[in-house]
């Protein structure tokens, strides 16, 4: 999953309340156990652009609004938060290794 550095999230106040009511240090800690409870590792990845790249690596900039990530290079299209979990996956995988 990824290494969200919540306090500083907590920050922008248009973000902070849902944050704070989704618990999302909470779900990571709970994460965490249940992976370890079943002999899986929890890999913490680096966030970094997992919203921005696209499965082929290259940068596809859009904002919040945008569900659904187009490449303009190699033409993917599909919901932006898939891609970004391709891409956590992937990045968590090459950590293992």
């Amino acid at each position: 999953m990824e290494d969200l550095r919540i306090k500083n999230m907590l920050r922008n106040h248009k973000l902070a309340k849902s944050i704070q009511d989704a618990r999302w240090g909470k779900f990571g800690d709970y994460i965490e156990y249940k992976s370890l409870r079943q002999g899986k590792r929890h890999v913490l990845v680096d966030p970094k652009g997992t919203s921005q790249t696209c499965l082929c690596g290259a940068h596809v900039p859009k904002d919040l609004s945008v569900r659904v990530h187009e490449c303009p290079v190699c033409g993917l299209e599909m919901d932006r938060d898939l891609v970004s979990a391709k891409l956590i996956l992937e990045r968590g995988l090459s950590a293992m290794a």
